[in-house]
């Protein structure tokens, strides 16, 4: 596998046919997932590559964006496997998140307007098309709580059984969710905040799903500080306290798979892996079963 010699391929077929007017930068390789800064006759774009067929996905993302009107990065064009991007160190509309953006309350107000947005169209097109989206919640299965238990040498804990003697019970009570899409993959190196301040924005779409809203809000909160993240919540408006409920108990579980999946535990983990070891997480699924 030569991936350069793919990426050029890529590029010739984006228009960039020219080879000797084109240089490139690698900024990222990931999961099959490739990124190049390509400099074209002194016109910067980014061309982000899929070497794996799941990933492909993101290409149509970008693509319900467009036609729902949500604000994102200019997308030039795209193939069936890369997608040609604006080039953000260079743009004339945005700059790339930076780690301060997390406490900033006025980026909170605009992040909360996007969500707000996304949410509001994306329940109404998941009404209206069939597409297969990526679903966060279908990596909760049996086997999968088996892992968890495994792993985490905690066999013997009760919780493992509440989820597991309810599976369906639960999974009947997430199905009952008002749906529409979410982003799933929130933090500051996938943000762009325009020039002008008027706007914030998320981009890389691979995450992009079906689920439920709070998931989104507890996902962005999470990362931001504390007196952004109730600037946050207060702009995007009221919270389902069903969905608060079920999120509290999902996502911890959800972090514990993904986080066990993996040859070693990652930092990230630790304090999902505490509500199993302190009660936390057998209380919160008490609470899921009884609501």
């Amino acid at each position: 596998m030569n991936i350069i010699e793919d990426i050029y391929k890529e590029l010739f077929k984006l228009g960039l046919s020219e080879t000797n007017h084109i240089d490139l930068q690698k900024i990222r390789d990931k999961d099959g997932i490739y990124l190049f800064r390509v400099n074209y006759k002194n016109k910067y774009f980014i061309i982000k590559y899929f070497f794996k067929e799941e990933y492909k996905r993101e290409i149509k993302n970008y693509s319900i964006f467009k036609e729902l009107n949500i604000s994102t990065i200019k997308v030039f064009t795209h193939t069936d496997r890369s997608i040609l991007l604006e080039d953000l160190e260079r743009s004339e509309n945005y700059r790339l998140g930076v780690r301060s953006d997390l406490s900033d309350i006025e980026v909170a107000k605009l992040l909360a307007e996007w969500y707000v947005d996304l949410h509001n169209k994306g329940e109404k097109y998941i009404d209206e098309n069939c597409d297969n989206f990526y679903r966060e919640i279908d990596i909760i299965t049996k086997e999968n709580v088996e892992l968890v238990k495994d792993r985490s040498n905690t066999r013997g804990y009760k919780v493992w059984n509440i989820i597991l003697d309810n599976y369906d019970l639960i999974f009947n009570k997430i199905e009952e969710l008002e749906k529409t899409l979410t982003y799933n993959d929130f933090y500051w190196t996938n943000l762009a905040v325009s020039n002008h301040r008027k706007k914030a924005i998320m981009f890389d779409y691979n995450l992009l799903g079906i689920g439920y809203r709070y998931s989104d809000i507890r996902n962005v909160c999470s990362s931001l500080s504390e007196e952004a993240g109730k600037v946050f919540i207060k702009e995007y408006g009221n919270i389902n306290e069903t969905e608060k409920v079920m999120d509290d108990g999902l996502s911890i579980l959800i972090t514990l798979i993904l986080a066990y999946k993996r040859s070693k535990f990652p930092e990230w983990a630790k304090e999902s892996l505490k509500a199993v070891f302190n009660g936390e997480l057998e209380k919160t699924f008490k609470k899921i079963t009884k609501y």
